[in-house]
This record gives structure tokens, sequence and C-alpha cells, in this order.
């Protein structure tokens, strides 16, 4: 409510507008106002918003504002009402469908500044009056943060309160741009005391009394006006009985004896019961008060009062709802606790329970019915309405009024229990078992199926997501099962998703049943794609990805993962659900040993999710138990054992039987590889111990294959293979292809390591066969040395050899000779600065290598299959010279590359570079231009498909292996220029089809940044160019998009364009981007 001032009976506070407020340039970002009741604030700030005729939003604080998502839908409210035109319909949306938790608070927030940023065309003032009666340090104050770190520059904040304002955003840290005012700057000097007295109170007063009063009063507004009745030196309730300066507190007595005496005295005594009666109501709409005080024409006195300046205020333009000043409120309070009984008082909230009760006001109900001491009505209003209000982001303001009631009151009544629970499931996820495992007792002695179902869905999603205790978990599943087929045709259909859902998630990881768990989640799925609820259908999702992954089924994950895509960018998908679909892909990632994706996957879920929230799952643990097992798998144990050593250290939940099985399994791993065989037994022991009491059936067959891998590396092979058959049968019944591989390819190591290469054969070739079948490269325990082992075998013995060899090339940089010994590959980077190297050490650079010799290998590695005949490259060297000529200069040149090369090699020359029937040959060989050409045309064909996950991790992998250079920095024939061109017009064409894909889905940032990088091989491409510019002007960046248009001028000067082409080709960009 913006507020009713007559600036005509107020003081001008000139030299403090001059002073601590922005001038016309609106140079202050913030303004903040400290002092106590009764200092001017709302006064000071509504003549600063009057003299520089600024558009303002006035924003009334109250305790309600502590929920920060009915802070936003208000502010919201408040903008479309008051800017016209304003409108922000994607927030609307999500607000709408009520799916607004704690982490998607700075989305919403965004996409309301982002509006905003369009809209305004001048300065904006958003004034948030009375901010103490927000609880700090809850997620208001960090929206609030947020909203001033991140908002338009056309937008400034004022803030108002009586205590501290404790937001720590960084601007209001550096006080840059910040206006901090406190009750000593707020206070009237002498000069201000004698104008207040002459031009507003209509009184004579002299300097002395002037001064006397500044002396008593500290210069506090409110205890001038009160000295003014009667005149100082005239009144009992200012008397001088102290010789310091008083403090800017006032004397509580005097200010009663003034309310007593001077205002509620001059109230017609049959208005005094009314008044007492309406001190209770924290706003007085007239309809309420008429019922409440019996008084008829109640509307009329309380404007008459209003007018007469009787402390009551106004707060809307039709005087229909009225608000007490707070010392008057807190006067008339004390006088009604003397006068009414408790229970009088607590009618008084009942009555207003009801009156917003009956007009859907429900939270302001279920307060006064707090404030009442009516537990059981709360009771009785959360069991018919609680999931609804739930469904409608009502989380905040009820969670706030449950938590002000002791828990012995809580514990007593089984629907404010189950809410109190369910409203921490998002914030404080860890604090949520007490309250369902009690609530859950008391809703089976009452016999409420539908109350004893809902919690324990959330006992199951508690030890899921929490606790890890999957043994615990799965003693409910039975009865759950047997409550939701009991009630599903009664149900709310959030509730049967949610039960659903949790009863998958419950079969899949506790027991491992999968049809079950496919079964419910299937259920779950269908009906909220029936109902369109894109967050109920991302929590169905995630627990459908999870089947197929821990069923390795890569096929069907990759159709659910390309679905949940579609939804990462949807605005009705909460972030918390955004944060368990991106853990669902890095643990398929890290499965399947994407490990570049994985970490920029990574990266975008550190960027995009509060880390604190994500601390308090098992989210925080398996990040680094995943990065272990990429470590490992890329041999580097001593990385992945400190990643291990950090995750116990750093997150809350590592400490569950769960997550510390599942580190001592890895750092036992680590400890066998590494040769610490005593650490390693003692490590994979305690790890059975804690998987054991933690259970879970994917989890225990896992565990047994680890610990059959770590008994192999530490030679007791009766125990690994005894841990290893049983890892295969716990597989075998999930059934689980994924751990048949893991075990399959540990047993033929095992073997190998007893027994010899013959006895690893049938394992090796079992275990490589459903690799190539179902798709997988790769498998958690993956490890350089087992493996160059086992694929050196199969190539030797003609096992699945093509496969075996691609396996190798592409995980562990080898390849073959022609006895099937491994041979390390020889990398030639293109796309760099060109460098020949071997095993991560670089053997020759550009300089090193003479005009010639380069070029050689430039026709070589840029031929097709890297075959090239040595006439072609006789004509393209030395094309003026006789055939004989040129073939001696070829047969020198090849001999001395030769002999360059060949002291670098492990093994002989002709298995990397040799002449077959006048055909120069490469093998064994590795380019990152054919890496690109290869990950290029594979997201291509993904885009094709509409496969835009898959689409998206290949250009990435295809973008990763340019880094700023070109084959045409190096080479200067015809055949590597061509290449060249090949390169860079495939480069283009991902970077227009990603751009265009992320600009569709609102991704603007990451657009630009990939465009941004691309232009840097061809400044002058036109497409590239037109797409950036648009990208500017959607992000709203038209500086950037200004600087776009110069750059790409400048550019057709240099490459001899006249300056009216240059303007034309520019005149084209900005009319195709308005088009």
């Amino acid at each position: 409510y913006p507020p009713h001032i007559d600036h005509s009976q107020s003081l001008l506070r000139s030299d403090l507008l001059k002073t601590k407020f922005p001038d016309d340039r609106h140079n202050k970002k913030v303004i903040i106002v400290e002092a106590q009741a009764g200092q001017g604030k709302t006064t000071l700030v509504s003549q600063f918003l009057e003299l520089s005729k600024t558009t303002s939003i006035w924003y009334q604080v109250g305790p309600e504002d502590s929920d920060p998502v009915l802070l936003l839908s208000f502010l919201l409210l408040n903008l479309n009402a008051n800017l016209p035109g304003f409108q922000s319909q994607k927030l609307s949306n999500i607000l709408n469908a009520g799916c607004v938790g704690p982490l998607d608070l700075t989305r919403c927030a965004n996409f309301l500044l982002h509006d905003l940023d369009n809209h305004l065309k001048e300065d904006l003032y958003l004034v948030f009056d009375d901010l103490h009666l927000i609880e700090f340090g809850t997620l208001t104050i960090r929206l609030l943060e947020h909203l001033i770190e991140t908002s338009p520059p056309r937008v400034h904040f004022i803030f108002m309160s009586r205590h501290p304002v404790e937001i720590k955003s960084k601007t209001v840290r550096n006080g840059v741009g910040v206006s901090y005012l406190n009750t000593k700057d707020l206070a009237l000097n002498n000069h201000e005391i004698e104008d207040l007295y002459h031009t507003v109170l209509k009184q004579e007063i002299s300097k002395h009394d002037a001064i006397q009063i500044r002396r008593i009063t500290s210069g506090w507004i409110m205890g001038i006006i009160l000295a003014s009745h009667p005149m100082s030196g005239r009144s009992r309730y200012w008397r001088d009985d102290s010789t310091a300066v008083l403090s800017t507190l006032p004397q509580t007595g005097h200010l009663l004896d003034y309310f007593q005496d001077e205002i509620f005295g001059a109230i017609p005594e049959k208005l005094h019961t009314p008044f007492l009666k309406l001190s209770f109501l924290q706003e007085i709409p007239v309809d309420l008060a008429a019922e409440i005080a019996e008084v008829d024409n109640i509307g009329q006195v309380l404007s008459s009062m209003t007018r007469e300046n009787y402390f009551l205020y106004s707060l809307d333009d039709r005087r229909h709802v009225f608000r007490l000043h707070h010392f008057f409120q807190e006067f008339l309070q004390q006088r009604a606790s003397d006068q009414f009984s408790a229970e009088d008082i607590a009618n008084i909230f009942r009555q207003e329970a009801r009156y917003y009760l009956d007009r859907n006001l429900t939270e302001k109900a279920l307060t006064c019915y707090k404030n009442a001491g009516d537990f059981k009505t709360m009771e009785r209003i959360l069991k018919d309405q609680g999931i609804s209000l739930l469904a409608k982001n009502r989380t905040f303001t009820i969670l706030t009024l449950l938590r002000s009631l002791p828990e012995e009151i809580l514990f007593q009544y089984n629907w404010l229990t189950l809410l109190a629970g369910l409203l921490r499931v998002d914030i404080a996820p860890q604090t949520t078992l007490p309250f369902f495992t009690r609530v859950r007792d008391r809703f089976v002695k009452t016999g409420e199926e539908a109350g004893e179902l809902i919690a324990l869905s959330k006992i199951i999603y508690y030890h899921f997501v929490i606790s890890g205790q999957y043994t615990r978990g799965s003693e409910i599943l039975p009865r759950t099962r047997e409550l939701l087929e009991k009630n599903k045709d009664t149900l709310p259909m959030p509730i049967l998703v949610m039960a659903a859902r949790n009863l998958a998630a419950g079969y899949c990881f506790f027991n491992g049943e999968m049809d079950k768990a496919r079964f419910y989640i299937e259920k779950a799925s269908i009906l909220a794609t029936r109902h369109d609820i894109r967050n109920l259908i991302a929590s169905t999702k995630f627990i459908q990805g999870y089947i197929e992954l821990f069923s390795g089924n890569r096929a069907k994950y990759l159709r659910e993962a390309e679905i949940c895509f579609s939804l990462f960018n949807d605005p009705l998908v909460s972030e918390s659900n955004r944060l368990c679909l991106r853990l669902k892909d890095l643990c398929y990632l890290s499965m399947v040993g994407e490990h570049q994706n994985f970490n920029i996957q990574q990266l975008a879920l550190q960027q995009s999710i509060d880390q604190t929230v994500v601390n308090q799952t098992v989210a925080a643990p398996c990040l680094f138990l995943w990065s272990a097992s990429n470590s490992f798998s890329l041999g580097q144990p001593r990385h992945a054992l400190e990643l291990l050593e950090t995750a116990l250290t750093t997150t809350s939940t590592a400490g569950t039987d769960h997550i510390h099985s599942q580190i001592l399994q890895w750092q036992a791993f680590g400890l066998a590889v590494t040769g610490y065989s005593d650490d390693a037994i003692d490590r994979i022991t305690q790890s059975k111990r804690l998987r054991d009491n933690a259970g879970g059936l994917f989890y225990l067959a896992f565990h047994s294959i680890m610990a059959g891998a770590v008994y192999t590396r530490v030679k007791r092979y009766d125990q690994a293979l005894e841990s290893l058959e049983r890892g295969l049968a716990i597989a075998q019944t999930i059934p689980s292809t994924y751990l048949i591989i893991c075990a399959l390819l540990n047993l033929s190591h095992c073997r190998y390591e007893a027994a010899g290469a013959e006895a690893a054969v049938e394992f090796l070739g079992t275990g490589l066969g459903l690799m190539k079948v179902n798709g997988y490269t790769h498998f958690w325990s993956w490890e350089p040395a087992m493996m160059t082992k086992l694929l050196t075998l199969a190539v030797k013995c003609n096992i699945e050899k093509s496969f075996a060899q691609a396996l190798a090339r592409d995980r562990l940089h080898l390849g073959f000779s022609d006895d099937g010994d491994p041979v390390p590959l020889l990398k030639f980077s293109l796309m760099d600065r060109f460098e020949v190297s071997l095993s991560g050490k670089i053997l020759f650079r550009a300089r090193d290598l003479t005009y010639f010799q380069r070029e050689m290998l430039g026709l070589l590695v840029t031929a097709k299959g890297q075959r090239i005949a040595q006439d072609k490259i006789q004509l393209e060297l030395w094309p003026e010279r006789s055939p004989e000529n040129a073939r001696k200069s070829f047969d020198t040149l090849l001999a001395r590359l030769r002999k360059l090369i060949a002291p670098h090699l492990p093994t002989s020359i002709k298995d990397y570079l040799f002449i077959q029937k006048g055909i120069l040959c490469l093998t064994n060989y590795e380019i990152d231009a054919l890496q690109f050409f290869d990950k290029a045309t594979t997201g291509l064909s993904h885009c094709k498909n509409g496969d835009w996950w898959q689409a998206h991790s290949a250009f990435h992998t295809a973008v990763s292996c340019w880094k700023d250079a070109m084959p045409e920095d190096t080479f200067h024939s015809e055949q590597i220029l061509a290449f060249n061109d090949r390169l860079s017009h495939l480069l283009i064409e991902i970077g227009l089809t990603w751009a265009n894909n992320l600009m569709q889905s609102g991704s603007y940032k990451e657009a630009i940044s990939i465009l941004e990088r691309i232009l840097q091989i061809d400044s002058l491409e036109e497409s590239l160019t037109i797409l950036l510019y648009k990208l500017h002007l959607l992000n709203n960046n038209y500086l950037k998009a200004r600087e776009l248009l110069e750059r790409y001028r400048k550019a057709l000067i240099k490459a001899l364009y006249t300056e009216t082409e240059a303007d034309s080709f520019i005149d084209k960009i900005v009319r195709s981007v308005k088009s």
C-alpha cells in the first residue's frame, strides 16, 4: 500500500533530501533508511519520490513476506497494476502453476528483471517499507540481495526498517551507489523544530523552546509532536527529569499517558470498546470492523479519525482498509488485555479468521486461528486444503506459521505435523524424518490411510535421497503399495503421482525390482503427462532414467534423456527437479566414460544450483564418486584418491552408510591399484560392513564386483572369484546388463592374473560381446592397466577384434602392431599449434621440421584414410621437376623424415609409416581434425533426428578439439587448404545449428559464447554475425550489438570493401533481424 500523506501537513526536509538522496541522475542504487518508529521515515521517502517525479512501487512489508514466493507474487501484482503495459508472462505462468521451490527463486527473479529491463524507459524505485517485519536469514533476504545485484540499471531500491537491515549483497557491502540514513540523520535540528511548529503545527515557540525540545527528544519527531500537546514548558509528558540527554527511545510511561489523555480520551466513549477489539487486527477492513465492532457506520468513523490524525491510516484509495499506528495499537492492546478475557480475545481472532476463510485467504485465516490458539480448526483446514496450498506455492507462509508452534503442540495434531514435514523437504530435508515417522504412527492409530500413504511416501524419499538406509526403506514398500492400490481412486492427482513415483524409486534403488519399478513409474508418468504438469513429468523422468541406467538399457535411457532435455528450459519445471535431471545425466556420463561432457555438465550444475542445498543430499558426494571413477578410468589413481578424501570431509551426507561404503570401496580400489594392499583390504572390509547395513541390490552387486577387483590386485584370487561371481549372480537377478559387463570383464581380468590368458578368454568374449551389442565403450572400474591386457588378448585371439581395437584406440590411445602388441598412437594436432606427440610427450612442432617435411606430413594426415599416392605428393611438392627428379626428392625426403621420427618410437617405424605399392600410409595415429569431423557430423545427425541432448554433447566434444588454430596457419598445399575449408564450413554449420537451438530454448549467453568463439575463424561470416546480433538484442545488450556491427564494418573495410559497401552490409544485417 502506498502511503497517503498530506505534504502540506508535514515538514519538508530539504537539507536531508539534498545531501542524502540521489540527484536527477539517479546515481544511487540503494537507499537504506534505518530509524526508530515515529522518526518520519515514510514521510521523508514520500517527499523524495514526490519531488523527484520518479515512478515508484511502494511495497508494504508484512510478516508473511518472510515467504519469498509471496513477496515475488505481490511484487509482480504491484508492478502489473502500476506500470502501464507491463507484464511478466513466464513468471506469472510459473506462479500460477505452483512450481516454485527454494531453488527456483533466482530463476523466477531473473524472469521478472528481464521483463522489467525490456519495459522500462525511465528510472523506477522499488520501496520496501517496514523491512524489519521479515525474518532475517530467510530466503526473502537472499531474494532481495539477488534483486539488487542483478537488476537493470534503471531499477533502484529503498529499504525502510526500524532495525538494522541485514542485506549483505556486494553492492551494499561496497557502499558504492548506496545512501544510508539512520535515526541520527532523521533527527530534527533546532532550526527544523522551529519550522515544524511555525509552518505545520501553527504554533509559536522561541529558539530557547526549540533547543529545549531538541535536547529532551533528541530530535525524535514523534516526541516533538507529543511535546506540542500542550506546548513545551507546560507538558507533564515531557518533564525534564534527567540531567543527561535522553536516549533516542521515548519514555514509555509518558507516551502511554499521552495516548490515554490526548488520543483515546478524545474518542467518544461508546467507541472505546469497539476500538479495543479492533486493536487485535493487523489490518482493519471496514466490513470486518463492522462485524467485530458492531457499529453500523464504522467506515465513516474510521475515515473521520484518519482525517483528524488519530494515529489511524487508510491503506487504500477507497478507504476500505485501515491500520492503527504501531504505538497506538500497542496501547489499545494493553488496555484490551485488562478489560477482556483470554476467551474474548480468542473469539476476536476467530471472527477475523472466518472473515478471511470466507474470502479464500487461507493463510491469513490460519494465522488468526493460531493467534486464537485454535489448533483443532487449523488441523481441519490443513487436512482439507493443505495439499492444494502446497501446490499453489504457499510453502513458506505456512512453514513460518507452523515453525512458530512449539513441538509439544505441533506433534499433537496429525496434519499440522505432516504439513510441517512436507514444507521442510525442499528447505531442510535432513530434518524431516521425525515428522513423518511420528505422524505415520498417529495416522495408523486414527485409520487415516491417505495421511499414512503420504507419510510413507516421504519416508521412502528420505531414505532414498538423504539417509541412504535402503534396507529400512525397503521394509515399508509393501505397506505403501497396499495403501496406494487401495486408495488410488480417491486420492488427489498430485498425491497419486508422488506416491507412485516414490514407490517406483524404492523398488528400483532399494530392492532392484525393476519390473515393479517400471510399473509404478509408468503410472505416475502417464498421470502427470495426461494433466500436462511439467514439474511432475520431470520428477517421474528422473526415476525412469535411473531404472534404465541400472538395467543397462542404454538405448531406452537415451530416449528418456531426450525427453528430459526438452524439460530443462521449461519454466514450469522447478530447480529441484532440474537438479535431479542433471544428476541423472552426470551418472550416465560417468558410467559410459564421457569424461569431458561430464566436466561440462558438472560445471553447469554448480553454477545453477545453490551448493548449500546440494550438500544436504546424496548429490554432493556422488559428484566426487563419479569424478573419482573418471580419474581411475583415465589412469590418474592418485587424483582419484584425493577426490575421495575430499568427499569424506566436505559433505554432510558422506557419513551415511550408503555413501561412506561407496567412498571406501573406491578408496580400496585406488589403494590396490597403487600397491597399498593392506590398506586396500582394510577399506574393502569396512565398506562391506556398511553396505550390508545400508542395502540396495544394485549397490550390493557393484560392491561385490569392486571387492573382486580389489582382491584381484592384491592377489587374493579365491576371494576375488567368490566376490565377482556373487556380484554377477546379483546383477543377473536384477537384471542389469551394465553390471553384468562390469562383472564379466573383472572376472576375465581375475582369471588372467590367476591362471593365464587361456582362462580369461570365455569371460572376455562374453563381456566384449555384451558391450558391443548394447553400445557401451566403458564401465565403472575400467582401469588402463587391466584393459590394456584384456584388449591385447582380444586382438591376439581374434575376440571381437575390430571392437577391441576401437576401444583401445579411443580409450587407451593405443594401436596394435602386426604381431598384436599394443603401441601408443602417434598424435597429430592440426586444430591447435601443429604438433606431433606420443604418449603425451611432444616430439616435434612446426619449427622443428623443414618446409617439405611439414608439407609431406600435412598431405598425408589430410588424405582420405591417411593413404596417399607418392605421385600425388611429388606433383604437389615439386610440380616443375621431372618425374625422375621428383621421385628422388620424394625418396630422400621420406628417408630423412623416417630417420627423424624413428628414434622417438617404442617400436619399428613400419608400425607407423610405410610405403605399400606406391602408396604412402600412416597407421596407429590419432588426428584432432578427424575427431572433430566425427563428433561434428554425429552431432548434426542427432539434430536431424531431434536428439538435441546427444547433439549438444557431440558438439561440445567437437568444439573442444579446436584450440583457435587451423591447418592453413601451418600448411600451404591446395589439398590442405581444401581440407581447412571443410573444417571451417563444418565448424560454422554446427555453430549456427547449436546457437539457434540454444536461442530457441532461451540460453542466450551460452549461444553468444559459442558464436563469438567461432567468429574468430572468419570475422566476415555473415550468417554467424546476423545470429549473434539478434542474440545480443534478445539479451538486451544493445551496446554489444552496436560493437558487433562496428567490428564487422572494420573487418569489411580491412577486406578492401568500400565504406558504401560496408554500410550496405550493415543495413542488411539490421533489416534481416528486424524482419
